[in-house]
């Protein structure tokens, strides 16, 4: 036992490390550079609002900024961390040659500082947004979080999967962006689920995002809009997910050139 918790502080050492390398080097260890990572996405998000608001906002029975904060927010970590997934592993190739640095420590350390930064701006944003009287109290913040933790969860599996998968199949970082962009209606970027026919809606539960989404939705707005999450089908379709992952990485670790 004693040793586990050992190994336990090692590996807390190894991954801050390799966080704090993460941002310094991005930036050089400029402080303005850093607080870029925070409000590169509030900036888009906001443009994306300012955009679809002019013309749909009266004719919406919800909030169009929480249809953001939930669906389309969650989407821009998806496509930050996996790009981050997919250069981080031969970009930090040279890491692995020290024995306590492990292949998962240099891909999950990348996507840790993408996942965070877009939580913090979603954090910022709720707290603005309801300070300016465009966003009321979330109807259950338990289900908020998670909503998230399973969104964060999704996010970790799908880039532990692109960032082994692309060093076996070239086409994996070809394709990751196009597939991201198909993914803006699983994610339900700017739509409600209610909104879709019957049938199609079926099809899109079958999305662990969908549901993720469903469930963040229902923390804000509660039993007074129709929402569809399912805690139990969504945790019963991660775990197999995250350990085909796993071994996808793994696979892909035997094909790195160091």
């Amino acid at each position: 036992m004693k040793d586990f918790a050992a190994a336990l502080r090692v590996e807390g050492r190894v991954f801050s490390a390799l966080v704090v390398r993460e941002l310094g080097s991005r930036h050089g260890g400029d402080a303005t550079g850093t607080l870029w990572l925070l409000i590169e996405p509030m900036i888009l998000m906001g443009i994306v609002y300012c955009l679809h608001s002019l013309e749909i906002q009266s004719a919406l029975t919800v909030p169009f900024i929480i249809i953001l904060l939930t669906g389309y927010l969650p989407h821009l970590m998806l496509r930050h961390a996996g790009i981050s997934g997919l250069s981080s592993i031969k970009a930090n190739s040279g890491l692995l040659y020290h024995r306590q640095v492990h292949f998962l420590d240099v891909a999950y350390a990348r996507m840790f500082v993408e996942t965070a930064t877009v939580l913090i701006a979603f954090t910022l944003v709720c707290v603005g947004a309801h300070y300016l009287g465009m966003l009321n109290t979330p109807y259950s913040i338990a289900y908020v979080y998670l909503g998230w933790f399973f969104h964060v969860w999704f996010i970790m599996t799908v880039c532990a999967f692109v960032a082994g998968a692309g060093l076996v199949w070239p086409i994996v970082r070809r394709m990751y962006v196009p597939w991201t962009l198909a993914m803006l209606i699983p994610y339900e970027a700017f739509t409600m689920l209610s909104w879709w026919p019957t049938t199609f809606q079926w099809y899109l539960l079958f999305f662990p995002c969908t549901e993720a989404t469903e469930l963040l939705r229902y923390g804000f707005f509660g039993p007074a809009v129709p929402t569809y999450g399912n805690v139990l089908y969504t945790t019963l379709v991660m775990i197999p997910l995250t350990f085909l992952s796993l071994l996808v990485m793994h696979w892909g670790r035997k094909h790195l050139e160091l």
